[in-house]
């Protein structure tokens, strides 16, 4: 197969690794005037109303089956109600730059996923470049000095973000091969915004509300329009043409402009070791994509 029907597929994943790096520093600004549950409910329940919306005035809108609501439902659990509890609670409890770095510990999780169910088989070159990529991160972790008051509390939450993340990754090419990314996504951010809505009235209950500040509402604006609308959808979009187990290893990008976007606009460190483990993580990304192939041809747009 021609190289050429990749090039969309991956330049949507680079655009996601953007607007996913920056997330980091977002949720931290929203955290600010927001609750982290209340943040996510939000967030997912404006992202679905427009996507459903977009989806619903098209032309030649698919129809869902029962069984496929199901399989969108367990997506919107898993991949924002579970993942996001995780993420956003995790957050507040470490710095933007440590959060991102355990991130990218989702590739590993979906080779080792890969093993009992979408049997994706990588080369040794692409093998490398994932022992790299994590190699890399590794580094970042030795070398980073956030200084955002990272507790082990705050990482192990975010570690588990990245497991649940890793399950999504490959339960959402299943479905994707035959549907479009905006049908997708839209209904993954209402289930998402329904399994949420629970956890947020507990938390309601328990701390409260605050006033928000503007900053916070910039950030989770941000979340809302940049990473649950663009992003997922070039996520979902890439999942069609690409084999998950080499889309999700472009997460291990989302550190290196986490890092630099918190230096930036949090005044966390950034070091010159930091740079050095960003460039094998660039290297690491490269060498896994190296020579990779479609798993299928574009079909359903």
């Amino acid at each position: 197969m021609s190289p050429r029907p990749l090039v969309r597929p991956y330049a949507a994943l680079v655009a996601m690794t953007f607007a996913f790096g920056l997330s980091f520093v977002s949720t931290k600004f929203a955290l600010r005037g927001f609750e982290p549950l209340l943040i996510a409910l939000i967030r997912f329940a404006l992202a679905g109303a427009i996507l459903w919306t977009i989806w619903w005035l098209r032309a030649e809108r698919e129809r869902a089956t029962r069984a496929e609501l199901a399989r969108l439902a367990a997506l919107g659990f898993v991949s924002l109600t579970v993942y996001f509890t995780f993420e956003n609670i995790g957050i507040a409890h470490t710095s933007a730059s440590e959060a991102a770095i355990l991130i990218a510990a989702i590739p590993i999780f979906v080779n080792i996923l890969n093993v009992f169910t979408l049997k994706e088989h990588n080369s040794a070159l692409e093998w490398t470049g994932i022992a790299l990529s994590f190699a890399g991160v590794v580094l970042l972790i030795q070398f980073g000095n956030g200084g955002g008051g990272g507790t082990l509390f705050g990482n192990l939450l975010v570690l588990a973000a990245s497991l649940s993340a890793a399950v999504y990754n490959v339960m959402a090419r299943r479905l994707l091969v035959s549907r479009s990314a905006l049908f997708v996504t839209a209904f993954q951010n209402l289930f998402g915004a329904l399994f949420m809505l629970p956890l947020a009235v507990v938390e309601l209950l328990v701390v409260g509300v605050r006033r928000p500040t503007v900053p916070a509402v910039i950030g989770l604006a941000y979340l809302t329009l940049f990473c649950s609308v663009l992003a997922y959808l070039l996520l979902n979009y890439a999942f069609r043409f690409i084999e998950a187990s080499k889309a999700s290893v472009f997460t291990n990008l989302v550190p290196v402009i986490a890092v630099a976007a918190a230096y930036v606009m949090l005044g966390e460190r950034f070091t010159a070791g930091q740079l050095a483990a960003a460039v094998v993580v660039v290297v690491g990304v490269w060498l896994t994509n190296r020579g990779g192939r479609a798993s299928r041809s574009p079909s359903a747009g």
